[in-house]
């Protein structure tokens, strides 16, 4: 499963697209267009992964 960032800026690539294409028609490109520009905001405020917690040492709860 991707990553909630590569997921929102694929969301924003394939949203884009759509809107692109829907401007040539005028059907919902400023729908679309609005659309993609959340999933851009989205995938650029997204946090980062946390690193993996390290192993716990037993040695130091004898």
């Amino acid at each position: 499963m991707a990553d909630p960032i590569n997921q929102a800026k694929h969301t924003a690539r394939v949203l884009i697209g759509e809107a692109r294409a829907r401007r040539l028609v005028g059907l919902g490109f400023w729908c679309m267009f609005r659309m993609a520009q959340s999933a851009r905001l989205r995938a650029a405020t997204l946090p980062r992964p946390a690193p993996p917690a390290l192993p716990i040492q037993s040695e130091l709860f004898a």
